[in-house]
């Protein structure tokens, strides 16, 4: 009798979660328009902190490893743990950050936007060669030689102006901030400003943090699924933190080096190549087709000899990285295979963009760790119920 009520007392909160289940999507779903302008208002007032989160997340290891080493340069000294280190360490790390930073724009910015003008320039009569090298292989096909001008007309008269008028002066507004979307660019510089702001206060109580996150998880959860969520958590900070540093250290490496060769070789737009070729490379899987391709095309504006010299050596790089450089720094963190890699690359692409491109490998480990261990738990469950009818 007790187990016919138990049974009853589970298909009853059963039917009850499907029903409040139903209600709340059919709600979600009518009030999608104004879910949506809510969840807006949230992202605008919420995005320093946002910001600051993402700021503290990726400083937090240089942090602890300069609070670990501090600590024990003073127990060495007989002087036991440094009641400063943790105040030390944040500051040293955001002094060596806005440094590297400040350095990298001074030194890139300038280059770059000369780099762009100097395409600009070179637009028109890159396009000309181009087509008498078309119309040369087009010989007496009159139909295609006419296709062939009409379509360089229209790019050597649209593309510059498209570069003039749109590229230029956004990337000048993002960097100087003088220009009609003045309120664009003093809303990101409060963003950054404010989210380094925040970035401190979670750095300083990043350890009080996790005590209080841990207590409010054992007495919502108790003790056996608080243990669960909290191994996941490790490893999801695990996956992550080693994911995504990785990516941004693997990739700092080999622009330098693609610079260093680009300048050695005096290849076109040496910076402009280097810094393509560093910041698409944080892409996983696709990253290093991103950023040759167009790299290619630009120096093979300039020198055909050079592009082809240039994309040999990316090649050489990328295999260099895929190989060697990338298995050291990264190892197998996320332990996807590589169709798992691409199919989260390309989901979360399509979803979120180059932030999804970004993140959505260590994402998708996260949910296929918790899906295999579910599995994994399920299988024995069953083993053991069947064992127990035998």
């Amino acid at each position: 009798m007790k187990k016919l009520k138990n049974n009853y007392l589970y298909l009853m909160l059963a039917l009850f979660g499907a029903a409040a289940l139903s209600i709340l999507l059919f709600f979600l779903v009518s009030r999608f328009d104004g879910i949506q302008d809510a969840l807006s208002v949230l992202q605008g007032v919420w995005m320093p902190f946002i910001v600051g989160a993402v700021i503290a997340y990726l400083l937090k290891p240089g942090c602890n490893l300069l609070e670990e080493r501090l600590n024990a340069f003073s127990q060495k000294r007989g002087k036991g743990p440094n009641r400063m280190a943790g105040a030390l360490s944040i500051v040293i790390t955001l002094v060596l950050a806005v440094v590297v930073i400040g350095v990298l724009l001074v030194l890139v910015v300038p280059t770059l936007l000369d780099s762009l003008y100097a395409i600009l320039l070179q637009i028109p009569d890159a396009v000309e060669q181009g087509k008498a090298w078309l119309l040369k292989y087009a010989g007496d096909n009159e139909t295609l030689s006419n296709y062939i001008s009409s379509l360089t007309d229209s790019v050597s008269t649209s593309l510059p102006e498209w570069l003039r008028e749109t590229v230029l002066p956004n990337l000048e507004t993002l960097i100087g901030g003088v220009s009609s979307g003045v309120s664009g660019v003093v809303s990101v510089v409060y963003n950054l400003c404010m989210g380094a702001i925040v970035s401190i206060y979670m750095l300083a109580d990043r350890k009080t943090f996790a005590v209080q996150a841990k207590k409010l998880s054992y007495s919502i959860f108790g003790q056996k699924w608080s243990d669960t969520i909290l191994r996941e958590v490790r490893y999801a900070d695990r996956v992550f933190g080693g994911f995504i540093n990785g990516r941004l250290v693997d990739s700092l490496i080999i622009g330098i080096i693609c610079l260093v060769f680009t300048l050695i070789a005096g290849t076109p737009y040496a910076v402009l190549v280097s810094v393509l070729v560093g910041v698409t490379n944080i892409i996983p899987f696709f990253g290093p087709y991103i950023g040759m391709i167009p790299s290619f095309l630009l120096i093979l504006m300039v020198s055909p000899v050079k592009a082809v010299v240039f994309l040999v050596f990316d090649i050489v790089l990328q295999q260099f990285d895929g190989n060697i450089l990338g298995p050291r720094i990264l190892g197998n963190v996320t332990g996807l295979s590589g169709f798992w890699v691409l199919f989260a690359i390309l989901t979360f692409g399509g979803l979120f963009g180059f932030v999804g491109m970004l993140i959505g490998v260590p994402v998708f480990a996260v949910i296929y760790d918790v899906a295999r261990k579910l599995v994994h738990r399920g299988t024995a469950f069953h083993r053991e119920r069947e064992a127990e009818r035998q």
